[in-house]
């Protein structure tokens, strides 16, 4: 194996696969045989035809990684970069680039600016997203902002919002406390969540089981407003409340009918009582 040790503030290493620039705050290794890059703090600046590793403390990144980039770091940045595909293990990620394949993301904070070109597992505190995603996004996380285009979410959060500037082709499926969406939802809405807040375009049936559970509640708990634009579906919640726009047959059970203001437009809705019934999905 060959190594070479960087002390120097700049240096560039020919490495067997490609072409290295790194500026160094602390000691770094480069591996040749390995396509690896190891140390403290450093900023690279990479031209690798194949896979390669990071591995450092504060590590900073530019270029492009045509295979897998695997990164293991407290911080990592990249700007302007571009990977075939990417796993980052870190405490906070913040990304501008594309990635032509899968994405694996485990940090507390991440926040993304460009294109996936294939599946997303991402698990954070926080995600802050913004791009396109061609493939689905799998997130667990404790509060999500979403905006640009995606094909399906599956997401596990406290708090999930999709912005105006999102448009989702395909489903969504999510297990959420609080739910906003302000943009575009093409596919299927199944959620089941504590309070939902539907102020965007829905295009297809949802199904929405908003249960507070039991306890004191505040007056948020189990409430669904629809606000926006959609084709109808099922409800299941503790209150129901329609500004928007229905166009479709929409089946409601509430603790009591639902609560049509300024102007609301829904013609096929059909209501039940409740009566205690837990809000739950069948499958």
């Amino acid at each position: 194996m060959t190594r070479l040790l960087l002390t120097t503030a700049v240096a560039s290493v020919l490495a067997l696969t490609g072409c290295i620039d790194v500026t160094i705050g602390t000691p770094a290794y480069a591996s040749s045989n390995d396509s690896s890059l190891r140390g403290g703090d450093f900023t690279a600046v990479l031209d690798e035809p194949g896979d390669f590793r990071l591995a450092g403390a504060d590590v900073r990144v530019s270029g492009e990684v045509s295979g897998r980039l695997r990164v293991s770091a407290a911080d990592f940045v990249a700007r302007d970069f571009h990977a075939g595909a990417l796993t980052v293990t870190a405490a906070d990620i913040a990304f501008t680039g594309d990635v032509d394949g899968p994405v694996t993301l485990t940090a507390s904070d991440v926040s993304w600016r460009g294109s996936i070109g294939e599946s997303a597992e991402i698990r954070a505190a926080d995600l802050d997203f913004d791009g396109r995603l061609d493939g689905r996004l799998f997130a667990q996380v404790a509060d999500a902002r979403l905006s640009g285009v995606f094909h399906d979410l599956e997401v596990s959060a406290a708090d999930l919002e999709l912005d105006r500037n999102s448009h989702v082709q395909g489903n969504v499926r999510a297990n959420v406390s609080d739910f906003e969406h302000d943009g575009v939802i093409d596919g299927r809405l199944d959620l089941s969540a504590r309070s939902v807040w539907i102020n965007g375009d829905l295009n297809s049936p949802m199904v929405l089981n908003v249960d507070p559970g039991r306890g004191r509640l505040d007056p948020e708990d189990g409430l669904v407003e629809l606000n926006g634009r959609s084709v109808g579906g099922s409800i299941c919640a503790r209150r129901v409340v329609v500004r928007g726009q229905v166009t479709g047959p929409l089946t409601i059970m509430a603790d009591a009918p639902p609560e049509m203001r300024d102007g609301a437009q829904a013609s096929d809705i059909s209501f039940t009582a409740r009566n205690g019934q837990r809000c739950e999905r069948n499958s």
